[in-house]
């Protein structure tokens, strides 16, 4: 669930970057992790099934 946190509001078509803020060398390294982990395009219905994410939320899947 935090690569999905992390990619949530990049893939918002207004959005064109986030700054995560990590707190030394291990936390940009996730951070990058998470940048770049594939997301189950599932997931994200998933989510707006059980009512956790708005229905017309920009997800790409």
């Amino acid at each position: 669930m935090v690569d999905a946190a992390f990619q949530f509001p990049l893939r918002h078509p207004a959005v064109v970057s986030v700054i995560p803020g990590g707190q030394g060398v291990a936390e940009m390294e996730a951070n990058a992790v998470a940048a770049g982990a594939e997301i189950p395009p599932a997931l994200w219905a998933d989510l707006k099934t059980e009512g956790l994410m708005r229905e017309d939320a920009p997800v790409n899947a």
